[in-house]
């Protein structure tokens, strides 16, 4: 990555001798022929990521922290006994701690920013925005983590296999639209007990990574278990359906892949104390249910179905006549 940096700064220097001799030769033909080969320094001058050499191992370790963090979290027995707590759940419902992931890729400015009584490090620019949004966006598609289709380019194939494209949005002050994605995960019915390492045995992994980890990692096969190929499928196929604004064939396919994700979640025990045949209710929809089964249903169900239907239900479940294949996403 240095080589590629420090030869970028070498194109700059040569481009400001350019620009330099360029001033004193003042505006006669020279000076044109020099403008069009400005320009085509200032092209050779971009520094793109994916050119930045280990940026596929870099990004899969960083989207790979972000996964290994959650796994701890529902791992860890002081965050978990915390659901057992009183006072922290009383009138609320039982407590539990979660977090929530969103990943860009670009620059950013890093900095103090503050008041002499106070002062932080932040870091300053559109790629951290992007990033907050998708951190923002992830209860919306009722998901763990989003990632940016920048993001999604500069992981290894490995690791971009077991993405899954929930949409494609314009976000707030962009016109641009992109692709979005998630790494499915969930700790429901996963006990990361089972394949806790000591911290020594889990460095030497971080030292020693490789792209097979996507395979034969037991904490993300164990968060990842809830999702098959066949739902894959479905979804996949009710996404680009959604996507080409042929609607009502995409609302059959996402209730589909959604109503495959409540019978998984049923038949693995999910529904609890089900004295009032809550279990019976799911497998069978009505347009009519009471409101709590409602609420157990997108509970229960895959989150970015239940957006994807929501969104086009509000919209009257047809494709607007101007309807580019991507939609904004305004709310966060």
């Amino acid at each position: 990555a240095t080589d590629v940096i420090f030869a970028s700064t070498e194109k700059r220097s040569n481009y400001k001798k350019l620009k330099s001799s360029m001033r004193h030769r003042g505006k006669g033909g020279l000076y044109k022929r020099g403008r069009s080969r400005a320009t085509t320094v200032e092209e050779m001058d971009t520094l793109q990521l994916a050119s930045l050499p280990g940026i596929q191992g870099f990004t899969d370790r960083a989207l790979l922290g972000m996964l290994k963090s959650y796994a701890g979290i529902h791992r860890d027995k002081a965050l978990l006994n915390w659901r057992d707590d009183f006072r922290l759940g009383a009138g609320v419902g039982a407590y539990t701690v979660d977090m929530k992931f969103g990943m860009d890729a670009g620059w950013a400015v890093e900095g103090a920013v503050g008041s002499e009584y106070k002062i932080d490090a932040t870091y300053l620019s559109p790629h951290v925005n992007m990033a907050s949004r998708m951190m923002s966006a992830c209860k919306q598609y009722g998901v763990t983590i989003l990632l940016s289709q920048a993001v999604e380019e500069l992981l290894s194939d490995e690791a971009r296999s077991k993405l899954r494209h929930l949409d494609t949005v314009t976000v707030k002050g962009s016109s641009i639209a992109q692709r979005i994605f998630t790494y499915d995960a969930r700790h429901k019915g996963v006990d990361f007990f089972l394949f806790e390492r000591a911290p020594d045995e889990a460095d030497l992994d971080a030292e020693r990574y490789h792209v097979t980890i996507w395979e034969n990692d037991p904490d993300l096969k164990a968060m990842r278990q809830h999702i098959s190929e066949e739902f894959e499928e479905i979804f996949t196929e009710g996404r680009k359906q959604y996507l080409a604004g042929k609607w009502d064939v995409a609302i059959e396919k996402l209730k589909e892949a959604n109503q495959m994700m409540i019978t998984h979640s049923i038949d693995e025990g999910y529904v609890e104390d089900d004295t009032r045949g809550l279990a019976r209710q799911l497998m069978n929809p009505t347009p009519h249910e009471p409101e709590e089964v409602t609420k157990l249903r997108n509970e229960l169900g895959d989150g970015a179905c239940v957006c994807l239907l929501s969104y086009m239900e509000k919209e009257g479940s047809v494709a607007p006549s101007n309807w580019k294949h991507y939609r904004p996403l305004t709310s966060k």
